[in-house]
Formats: C-alpha cells, structure tokens, sequence
C-alpha cells in the first residue's frame, strides 16, 4: 500500500536533518523541514501536515514546547527523538502524547517500525516502507569542545 504524506520534520542538527529528509523523500512524502521551532510553528500555519518528527533539543526551546504549539494550530501525531534519552525525557514524551520516543544515534529498523505504526494506527495500513540505504550521522558530542594543543 502506498500512501503519500506530508511531514514537518524539526532537526537542529543539520547533517541529520538532510538524512531524514531524504529517507523520507525517498518514501514518496512530501517533506518540509527546518532546524527552528518558529519556522515549524509557520510552517504549520501556511500547510496541513499529517504527522511531524520533532528533536528534543532545539535551539531556545524543546520538543514538547513545539508540539504543544503545533497542537494549537492543529493537532498531528509526532514522535520525538533525543541524544540524550533520559528516563525523565522519554516519560516528559509520554506524558505529552509523542506517539513514540526514539534515541539518537537514530536506528533505521526503529524508526521504520515507529513510522509504520503511526500511519497504521493514524491513517490505517498497513504500509510497506521502501528499503533506503542511508548512513544516519553519529550524535553530536555533548561535553564542551577539545581544547587545541597549540
């Protein structure tokens, strides 16, 4: 079954973010993405989007900040992705509603199986997504930056 669909794709990490667009481009969605949450937010006012990817860290603010703002322009099912993955983070999306909580480093086979069970249980299904050979990028370090031995 194939079905195409729109998707708001919220990623500040820039390597990452081309990664998935493209893994999601080469589903047959259409995919509109940016690294800010107030692109997000006009995105979203400007189009209907059927479900968004959503970090948890973003620059000012977090994913369960935008996706209460996105629920205010309109409800969309989401899942939100982290490099830090605490217990706290995945009950925080939980709580909120996220239909599923990934950790960073992404796995592909994860994220095929949190996006086929959204669609199937949003949209009905089931859906067989295309194989795509991608090499998602490492996270990022989160301590502070070497220091030069100059």
């Amino acid at each position: 079954m194939h079905q195409s669909f729109r998707v708001l794709l919220v990623e500040d990490d820039d390597s990452l973010r081309s990664c998935l667009s493209e893994f999601l481009a080469c589903q047959g969605w259409d995919v509109a993405a940016t690294a800010f949450a107030h692109d997000a937010v006009r995105l979203a006012q400007q189009q209907r989007f059927d479900f968004s990817l959503l970090d948890f860290h973003l620059p000012g603010t977090t994913g369960l900040q935008l996706f209460q703002q996105l629920a205010a322009v309109r409800p969309l099912p989401a899942i939100l992705m982290s490099g830090l993955a605490s217990a706290e983070e995945a009950a925080a999306a939980q709580h909120a509603g996220f239909f599923a909580f990934l950790r960073k480093p992404l796995d592909l086979g994860r994220l095929r199986g949190a996006l086929q069970q959204l669609i199937q249980a949003h949209f009905g299904g089931p859906l067989v997504l295309r194989q795509v050979a991608l090499r998602l990028p490492p996270n990022p370090p989160t301590g502070p930056a070497p220091r030069s031995s100059h």
